[in-house]
C-alpha cells in the first residue's frame, strides 16, 4: 500500500509553511520488498525502452499555491511536459491537474514509472534528496530536507537535476558556497540566477530570473482611475529583513484621507500599530484574492534589507532575491513597485524606469510616496513601464522551458495554449 501523505502546517523560523500534526513523525523511505522490486525494474525497463525519458518533480511541500514560483513552475513543466510525475514529502491538498505522489513511495512508484531524471528546487531540500550529511546549523529532521533518494537513483541510473535560489538553505558566504559546490558535484545539472552562484560555484547553469505567473496576474489599469488615496501593499512572510517594521513606521506619519496601506501575511499580531483608518491587515490571502486585491493597490511596497551575517555555519545572512516573488507578482498585476535592492541586482529592472528603488527608511519612502501621490501620471507610467518588462523577461514558462531543454528534454509548444486556458 501506498504511503500516507503526511500533512505539514506550522511556523519555522518566521515562515508560515502548511504544517504537520505534532503526533507525526517525519516521512521515511518505504523500500519495495526484494520480490516487487524486480518487477519494478522489469516494468521501469519497458517503460524506458518504449517511451524514453520520463521527469519527477520533487518537493517538500507541494502543492502548495501560496509558495508561488515553486508552484507555477511546477504547473509550467507540467504544461510542457505532460507525462511529468509529482511527489511531494508533506501532504498539500490545494488543486493541481496532476496527480502527486507520497515522496516516501518514490522507491516504489517512480522506477516502475520509467523515470530517469528527477528535479527539485532549493539547497537544503536537494541535499537531502542527494544524501548529503546535514549542514552545520541544521538537523536530520529538518522539515525542508529532502529524503534521501540517493540510492534509487544510482540503482536505477537516474539523473537528478536542481535549482538552487536564494534562501532555501543557500546563503552568499564561504560556508554557503562550499556546500553548494559539493551540491553541485552530486547533479547532473545545476540551475541557477543567482549572481553569487554563477560567480562561486563551477558547473552551474545560468538561467533567466522567470518565475512569475503573468497569465495569472495579469496587467489591469482600473486603478489609475481613482488615484486618491494612494492604496500601498505590503505582502510578505515575518522574517525581520522582509520590512514590516518599516512598512508601518512609514504609515505612521501619514494622512489616512490621502494614503492607506493593506498588510498581507501572518501579521495580524500587529494590527494595534497603526490605526483602521490607515491600514487593513488581512493575514493570509488565498492567491484569487491577493490578485483580487492588486488590482484595487497603486504602489506595492518592498522594503527588504540584507540580513546581517551570523557565525560561520549558521543560517543568518540571507539577502533575497531582487524582485522578490510578491513583488513580481504586483509588478506583473500592473502595481508600481517601491523597492529597496540590497543586491543592486540591475539585470531585469531599471531604476525610475520600471521602478522606484529607495533604502529601507520610514523618512525616504514617506518622501517618495508623498511624489507619487502628487503625480499619479507618472506612478502609473511607471507602473505600466514595469509591468511590462516583467511579462516579457520573467514569466515562468521561460524559466521552465530553459531549464527542460538544459536536462536534454525536447519540449513541445505547449505553453502558449497553457497560458491561455489559465488566463
Amino acid at each position: 500500500m501506498p504511503a500516507a501523505l503526511h500533512r505539514f502546517a506550522d511556523v519555522v523560523e518566521g515562515y508560515h509553511v502548511p504544517a504537520r500534526d505534532p503526533l507525526q513523525e517525519r516521512p521515511q523511505l518505504v523500500e519495495p520488498p526484494p520480490w516487487r522490486a524486480s518487477l519494478v525494474a522489469l516494468r521501469g525497463g519497458l517503460r524506458r525502452r518504449r517511451h524514453g525519458r520520463r521527469l519527477a518533480f520533487v518537493d517538500n511541500m507541494f502543492p502548495w499555491h501560496r509558495s508561488g514560483f515553486r508552484y507555477h513552475e511546477a504547473l509550467a513543466i507540467h504544461e510542457l511536459l505532460p507525462d511529468t510525475l509529482f511527489f511531494s514529502l508533506w501532504e498539500l491538498t490545494d488543486p493541481f491537474p496532476a496527480g502527486v505522489n507520497p515522496l516516501a513511495d518514490f522507491p516504489a512508484i517512480a522506477p516502475a514509472a520509467g523515470v530517469t531524471d528527477v528535479y527539485g528546487v532549493f539547497q537544503v531540500f536537494l541535499e537531502g534528496i542527494a544524501g548529503m550529511p546535514p549542514p552545520s546549523w541544521g538537523d536530520p529532521d529538518d522539515p525542508f530536507a529532502g529524503l534521501d533518494l540517493s540510492a534509487v537513483l544510482r540503482r536505477f541510473r537516474m539523473r537528478l537535476h536542481g535549482s538552487i535560489y536564494p534562501g532555501g538553505g543557500f546563503l552568499p558566504t564561504s560556508y554557503g558556497l562550499q556546500r553548494a559546490h559539493e551540491l553541485v558535484t552530486h547533479m547532473d545539472t545545476a540551475f541557477s540566477y543567482v549572481p553569487e552562484v554563477l560567480a562561486g560555484v563551477p558547473g552551474v547553469t545560468a538561467v533567466d530570473q522567470a518565475f512569475t505567473e503573468t497569465a495569472f496576474y495579469t496587467a489591469s489599469i482600473e486603478r489609475w482611475e481613482r488615484p486618491t488615496p494612494l492604496v500601498c501593499m505590503f505582502a510578505a512572510d515575518a522574517p525581520p529583513r522582509k520590512g514590516l517594521d518599516v512598512a508601518l513606521a512609514t504609515f505612521d506619519e501619514l494622512p489616512p484621507d490621502e494614503f492607506h496601506l493593506h498588510v498581507v501575511g501572518p501579521h495580524e499580531g500587529r494590527r494595534g500599530e497603526l490605526p483602521e483608518e490607515i491600514a487593513t491587515f488581512h493575514g493570509w490571502l488565498g492567491p484569487e484574492e491577493l490578485r483580487d486585491l492588486h488590482r484595487r493597490v497603486h504602489v506595492f511596497l518592498s522594503p527588504v534589507r540584507a540580513e546581517e551575517p551570523g557565525p560561520e555555519g549558521s543560517q543568518q545572512g540571507v539577502t533575497d532575491g531582487f524582485p522578490t516573488q510578491a513583488a513580481t507578482d504586483a509588478l506583473s498585476s500592473g502595481c508600481a513597485l517601491v523597492s529597496a535592492n540590497p543586491a543592486q541586482d540591475h539585470r531585469i529592472l531599471t531604476p525610475d524606469v520600471h521602478y522606484l528603488e529607495r533604502e529601507p527608511d520610514p523618512a525616504i519612502l514617506r518622501a517618495t510616496l508623498r511624489e507619487l501621490a502628487s503625480d499619479p501620471e507618472r506612478a502609473r507610467r511607471i507602473a505600466e513601464a514595469g509591468s511590462a518588462q516583467v511579462r516579457e523577461r520573467m514569466d515562468v514558462r521561460i524559466g521552465a522551458a530553459q531549464k527542460l531543454q538544459g536536462m536534454g528534454f525536447r519540449i513541445a509548444d505547449r505553453g502558449a495554449a497553457g497560458a491561455a486556458a489559465r488566463g
